[in-house]
């Protein structure tokens, strides 16, 4: 189990962190114990959501008003509020152009994000061709934007905005608590990769069995869960 610290300062992923993965992101419900997990947890300490969703599609599954970084560190605000996208108009402009053009492959379906969309294609009729096309599609982007490749999913982001941008923005507002992230995905890496470089403690873990650069592994969202609730016997 990874360390449990005195003011950590909470990172959290949503989608196979908090929640299991499923095929449909519209039914990836949180597992059933994380919501007064959360609670608890933001009594206590300050807790960011950093995922690749739009902030505004976490109201459906937490209903709480924690803050959050969403699209994969280009909006900022806070779940069921206000929220602001960060990136460069020309950035935005060139995501809304290229959504117009996402190939048209069996089993392909594309999820709308307000202002960034994802390209999945775990139901594809041939994975590995629908994989091929697609990057054959991202190839044809402005180097404004870059291609990041998920579990069978690929999303559009402005270069340079990443979820570890945004959590070293974060983490300096919180001089003397020491950043804890959880994550599952590609993205999280950048911020796993991000606080290794702090020059204070942090605690880096990765959520699932693929290769990191985390410090620290848990299998899946129960252990997740076990680990979280540590914190709240700990402060009682």
């Amino acid at each position: 189990m990874p360390p449990v610290v005195d003011k950590p300062l909470f990172f959290l992923d949503y989608d196979g962190t908090l929640a299991p993965i499923v095929d449909d992101p519209e039914k990836a419900v949180p597992h059933p114990d994380i919501p007064p997990i959360l609670q608890g947890l933001s009594d206590r300490y300050p807790v960011w959501i950093v995922t690749g969703r739009d902030i505004a599609q976490l109201g459906a599954f937490i209903d709480l008003p924690l803050q959050a970084i969403g699209l994969h560190g280009s909006q900022a605000g806070t779940i069921g509020g206000d929220t602001k996208y960060l990136v460069p108009d020309e950035a935005a402009e060139a995501i809304s152009s290229l959504r117009q053009s996402v190939p048209s492959i069996d089993g392909v379906r594309v999820e709308d994000k307000s202002q960034a969309f994802a390209v999945h294609y775990r139901n594809a009729t041939d994975e590995e061709d629908a994989r091929e096309r697609l990057k054959a599609w991202t190839n044809t982007m402005p180097e404004i934007l870059e291609a990041i490749w998920g579990k069978k999913v690929v999303e559009l982001r402005p270069e340079g905005w990443t979820k570890g941008t945004a959590v070293r923005r974060i983490a300096s507002d919180y001089p003397d608590h020491t950043p804890v992230y959880l994550g599952d995905d590609v993205t999280d890496e950048d911020a796993f990769e991000e606080l290794h470089t702090f020059d204070r403690d942090t605690v880096t873990i990765k959520v699932g069995n693929d290769a990191t650069a985390a410090h620290h592994r848990l299998r899946d969202p129960d252990e997740v869960v076990e680990y979280l609730r540590s914190y709240l016997s700990a402060s009682s």
